[in-house]
């Protein structure tokens, strides 16, 4: 009896142990197990992680960058080029993904209008797409955004209305408006090349962005002395450029303006009731004179609440850099030419001599 409890004893005990070794290995079997899909996890988050970085726009920027890939480019020259204009976070990356796509034999010589803010791989698709076939689109100073709009459509780039859209996207404005209201005055007149097929945004982008290259620190501080905001600048400098018949005349024609709102004069500029009115093609009435509008510098003091187009540099500059003298008034005198007085007497005299010559001009 005593043997046979022995035994059942030692069976009982050696059975506890084998359990006991059984529990012990499986839970160190859940622990390694757990462990390596938590180091599988984030590895796997990691990569993920990491790639979206390296695949996202390296900036924020919708700043509009011109690259050139000139033909025999291989892609370790292509994604060198990418990554010194920051459109690219890494050249390493970008080969990957060449790699991955197979698309190393597809990208194409030209040159290309690429956006700071474009991911890695919608650059990789306009590089595909070749855009070796180029357009231009030149804008005159002084023009209104509508009147550009309108050349857009002539040119027979888009319709008037895909450019007006375009630029009255808020993004736009927020980013390159002063006062976030209106592009109208930030539409820089200048030549612009780009590959067939560019949206009106973009083209819209890069004039704003040009507006932005032009305005540098010097002229901002030399607005600073002036006591005058870009906004205001630009404004003035657009109503300039209008009644200017010729360069030359810019700094004396912003001198009358600047006497006059030192005198808190109104400006009556005759393009601000023109602006009003939507730019008629036509002379100007006595009755438009009366025109009710916040643009109309015949009744209201000081400058309109915004540019009434799009100056050039020669504007900007003579806004900022007005000639010194003591006229207050200036007539047409005939194709870009005009008359400065210092006083009305003198202006009004001036006026009716213009009247009688052209009378006299009539009349033969």
């Amino acid at each position: 009896m005593t043997i046979l409890l022995r035994a059942a004893l030692n069976w009982g005990s050696s059975l506890f142990v084998r359990n006991i070794r059984r529990i012990i290995s499986w839970k160190r079997f859940r622990r390694y197990a757990l462990y390596g899909f938590g180091c599988f996890a984030i590895v796997c988050v990691s990569t993920i992680l990491i790639g979206g970085y390296y695949l996202s726009p390296p900036s924020t920027s919708e700043d509009i960058v011109s690259v050139t890939i000139v033909p025999g480019s291989n892609t370790t020259t292509i994604a060198k080029r990418l990554a010194s204009e920051n459109l690219i976070r890494s050249p390493f990356v970008f080969k990957l993904a060449v790699r991955y796509q197979g698309v190393g034999t597809q990208l194409r010589a030209g040159k290309y209008q690429l956006s700071r803010d474009m991911p890695l791989i919608r650059i990789l698709e306009e590089l595909k797409k070749g855009q070796i076939e180029y357009q231009t689109f030149t804008v005159p100073e002084g023009l209104t955004a509508t009147a550009i709009a309108e050349l857009w459509e002539k040119t027979g780039l888009g319709t008037a209305e895909e450019f007006q859209n375009a630029i009255e996207l808020p993004v736009l404005l927020q980013k390159y408006i002063p006062e976030g209201v209106s592009a109208e005055g930030y539409l820089f007149p200048n030549t612009y090349k780009f590959a067939k097929g560019t949206t009106a945004e973009t083209v819209a982008k890069m004039m704003l962005s040009e507006s932005d290259a032009v305005w540098n620190d010097s002229l901002a501080e030399e607005a600073k002395i002036l006591g005058l905001t870009r906004h205001q600048v630009i404004t003035l400098a657009s109503i300039i450029g209008r009644e200017a018949g010729s360069k030359t005349e810019i700094p004396i024609i912003s001198s009358v303006f600047h006497n006059r709102l030192k005198q808190n004069w109104r400006l009556q500029a005759d393009p601000t009731v023109l602006y009003a009115l939507g730019d008629p093609k036509r002379p100007l009435t006595r009755e438009d004179l009366k025109t009710v509008s916040p643009y109309n510098t015949y009744l209201h003091k000081g400058l309109p609440p915004g540019p009434i187009g799009n100056p050039g540099k020669a504007s900007i500059l003579g806004a900022l850099r007005p000639e010194k003298t003591s006229f207050y008034y200036f007539v047409a005198t005939g194709p870009g030419k005009h008359h400065f007085s210092k006083t009305l007497e003198e202006h009004n005299r001036m006026r009716r001599q213009i009247r009688r010559n052209r009378n006299a001009s009539n009349n033969q």
